[in-house]
């Protein structure tokens, strides 16, 4: 067994881990680790990045998932890529969003992922630098993950949500 393995999700070669529990969708036990590092970085500079809380939480829900998940997963991890990225919204609003959506509607959608999920992952994120640079590196990640998924997977995300959730929650 070598010493690094290469997540089934985004892709990140990473030095393997002892990381408790099980791989979760397509991550490794390794880059879950990385997911949990960053977390206790954004809390470390919250006042910084706590507005991308739930960016954070999209970008890596997006970029890793699993035929065998419940599809409302991938639908809410796009939903809130497209609420940020497309209509200005923040961790609020989607989260809202999120909860409006999952008392209306049930039926959710197999969203089928491309075969790469962007190029940057977590541990880009991670080993950018500065906070500053951190922040523009989610950023740019979750635009990349979000542009990654086929048109009409965003098409179809982009419908669901104008449908379901009332426009106070979109930013621009």
């Amino acid at each position: 067994m070598g010493k690094e393995s290469a997540c089934p999700g985004c892709g990140a070669v990473l030095p393997r881990s002892d990381w408790p529990g099980e791989a979760k969708n397509t991550a490794s036990p390794a880059c879950l680790e990385v997911a949990g590092e960053l977390l206790g970085y954004e809390l470390e500079h919250a006042a910084r990045l706590g507005y991308l809380h739930q960016l954070r939480i999209d970008a890596y829900g997006a970029q890793h998932v699993s035929p065998d998940a419940p599809r409302i997963g991938p639908v809410f991890a796009l939903n809130g890529l497209y609420m940020y990225l497309e209509r200005g919204s923040g961790n609020i609003d989607v989260r809202t969003a999120h909860g409006i959506m999952a008392n209306a509607y049930d039926d959710w959608p197999a969203l089928t992922p491309p075969a790469t999920v962007g190029r940057l992952t977590a541990y880009d994120v991670l080993t950018a630098g500065e906070v500053g640079d951190v922040e523009a590196a989610l950023i740019a990640w979750a635009r990349e993950v979000w542009e990654s998924w086929p048109a009409e997977e965003q098409d179809v995300i982009r419908k669901l949500t104008n449908d379901l959730v009332p426009p106070r929650y979109f930013r621009r």
